[in-house]
């Protein structure tokens, strides 16, 4: 069970939860977009959220500047990441996708940055709320809200992500790198400014 736990969490890190997101956006929604466009999307947001973190990760490590595995269990290390994550979707909507990009899917990187930011003061005040469960949440108002109800039918897309969500939020519960409070709260802190943002659109 332990081993079914790490991989649930390994998964769905959130280091893959943008570029997943992104894919299958655009996959569930290609017959709106032009196919060329929706690869160099996805790839944009592969390379700054996924691989140029990791690399960041890595050369930290070897400098001996990160002590954690990549899941960052030590709270003190996760402010540099998460501060780092913030940066990067500024980066990556407001001058990558200044004129390009889905409108909705900006919407949904925006407020997956709020979150960011509510994530990195919990972090200086010592709190460690479940980043796993935030981003998977942070999810839930891009798929939910009239926009991209045009494009994709929730009815299909929100049980599968509620369900994964159970098994992640369970597996970090069962693997005790949270309290059932931290992932409780961790979840409000993804789902809320998304929901906020979109439905006063």
């Amino acid at each position: 069970m332990k081993h079914l736990a790490k991989i649930a969490s390994y998964l769905f890190h959130p280091v893959l939860i943008p570029t997943m997101v992104t894919g299958c956006f655009y996959w569930m929604s290609s017959n709106f977009f032009i196919t060329f466009e929706t690869y160099i999307a996805t790839g944009q947001v592969f390379l700054m959220t996924c691989l140029l973190p990791i690399c960041i990760y890595l050369f930290l490590k070897s400098l001996g500047l990160l002590k954690s595995s990549i899941m960052i269990t030590n709270v003190r290390e996760r402010s540099a990441p998460i501060f780092l994550n913030i940066v990067i979707i500024a980066i990556l909507v407001f001058k990558i996708w200044q004129d390009t990009a889905n409108t909705t899917l900006k919407y949904f990187f925006v407020a997956y940055a709020i979150s960011n930011i509510i994530l990195y003061f919990s972090v200086l005040l010592k709190r460690k709320y479940s980043i796993h469960v935030a981003y998977l949440c942070a999810v839930i108002p891009l798929f939910i809200n009239p926009t991209t109800t045009y494009y994709i039918n929730p009815f299909i897309v929100l049980p599968i992500l509620l369900v994964i969500i159970g098994i992640v939020a369970s597996a970090r519960l069962y693997l005790s790198a949270h309290t059932n409070v931290e992932v409780i709260l961790g979840a409000l802190i993804g789902f809320t400014p998304g929901f906020i943002l979109f439905y006063s659109m």
